[in-house]
């Protein structure tokens, strides 16, 4: 197998199964609805991951922002306003979906329908009111107690990745999802997903094969997350390196200077017809489901672990520095 259709298989058993797709989109336009009737909201949007297309399985948290009626765009100014649409939220939700579970936190309130479908994390939100596509969104505080509107853009957070997506001829989500995934099951989610999509969205900026524009990804990653870098959001106005835990962050840099080193030879192997070899160095970076190596390529595999080390043909770059202003709260 070639290393085209190693990362192609890969791929497929990443991707969101279609009928759960459809299913999430259809509830979507569901509560959008119901809520709508009830005269809380003008319209709602899918954001997050769902919304960029670089979700993992399996399908469960969706983040969706409704847009509170003008009828009550005086809340927007009360010293509790947030509190009270918590509140109305909730109430239509336990209304509409009696047999769902539904909790608050900061931002938004849960709508759990149970553990083997979805879960929604409903944002209320006022629209910005100042020519921009931003959205106030609700901020009810670490205590739950506090009451405030926080500035979101994550409007133009999904249009900027769709964007790129499209530069890339709809490879960017894909290979994102590919890093997503290695920090996650190799790594436990050291950082969050949207830091390795910033991460991917300094370097890709052109339709690459997959294992090179990931061998791109992991170099960035050694060098954005070390000492000496920082990286903004793919907007560039926020620089969420800043708000790493520093050991995360450097447990975060050294997963990512390994795997880049191993990537790095892994692409060579490739370049010379050796795919065995190539695939089984992806596979020693993202275990399953990668494609699984041969009797063979395991004991080359073994090998590398007591061999000589690994070299990594790394160089750095220049950084490139943006302007700061939050796209949502912390």
């Amino acid at each position: 197998m070639n290393t085209l259709d190693a990362f192609g298989q890969y791929d497929s058993a990443l991707n969101l199964d279609p009928g759960e797709r459809l299913r999430a989109q259809e509830f979507h336009n569901e509560l959008t609805a119901a809520l709508k009737f009830d005269g809380l909201i003008s319209t709602a949007f899918l954001q997050g991951s769902f919304a960029r297309k670089t979700m993992l399985k399996p399908l469960r948290d969706i983040d969706k922002v409704v847009i509170l009626h003008g009828d009550f765009s005086h809340l927007q100014w009360q010293p509790s306003g947030a509190q009270i649409v918590a509140t109305l939220i909730e109430t239509a939700l336990c209304r509409h979906y009696p047999n769902a579970h539904l909790s608050r936190n900061r931002h938004s309130i849960q709508l759990d329908l149970g553990e083997d479908t979805f879960s929604f994390d409903v944002v209320p939100a006022f629209e910005a009111d100042d020519g921009t596509d931003d959205v106030m969104i609700m901020d009810l505080g670490h205590d739950g107690l506090s009451s405030s509107w926080k500035r979101s853009n994550t409007r133009c957070l999904i249009e900027v990745v769709r964007e790129r997506n499209e530069l890339c001829e709809g490879s960017f989500v894909h290979q994102v999802r590919f890093v997503k995934h290695w920090i996650r099951t190799q790594h436990d989610g050291v950082i969050p997903g949207l830091h390795v999509e910033a991460i991917a969205f300094e370097c890709i900026t052109e339709h690459l094969d997959d294992e090179m524009a990931v061998e791109r990804i992991l170099v960035c990653g050694a060098r954005l997350l070390g000492p000496v870098f920082e990286y903004c959001d793919p907007t560039g106005v926020d620089y969420l390196s800043k708000k790493l835990d520093p050991a995360a962050r450097e447990i975060a840099c050294r997963a990512f200077v390994e795997a880049a080193s191993i990537a790095n030879n892994a692409v060579r192997h490739a370049q010379q017809g050796h795919f065995d070899k190539a695939n089984t160095l992806w596979y020693s970076i993202f275990g399953n489901p990668f494609p699984r190596p041969g009797d063979s390529e395991k004991s080359y595999l073994r090998s590398l672990a007591v061999g000589a080390p690994v070299s990594t043909g790394i160089s750095f770059g220049p950084q490139v520095t943006r302007p700061v202003r939050a796209w949502r709260p912390t």
